[in-house]
């Protein structure tokens, strides 16, 4: 069995959210469950730019392979 991982000290979890943070900027990937629309943002709170709804799906394209 493995062992856990140490819990990060306040200054490296700070640290660690500036760093995904900074890794969203322009880079979440967005789409519109109401009218299909896709797009990238910015933001997890953004709204539809093409019919204003909120029912979005948000993915942070960082995750996605390179390949």
């Amino acid at each position: 069995m493995s062992q856990p991982k140490p819990s990060l000290d306040p200054f490296q979890l700070k640290e660690w959210q500036l760093k995904i943070k900074t890794a969203n900027r322009n880079n979440i990937f967005c789409h519109c469950h109401h009218c299909g629309y896709e797009w990238i943002d910015s933001s997890f709170e953004a709204s539809c730019p093409n019919c204003d709804s909120t029912k979005v799906e948000r993915i942070s394209c960082w995750q996605f392979p390179d390949d």
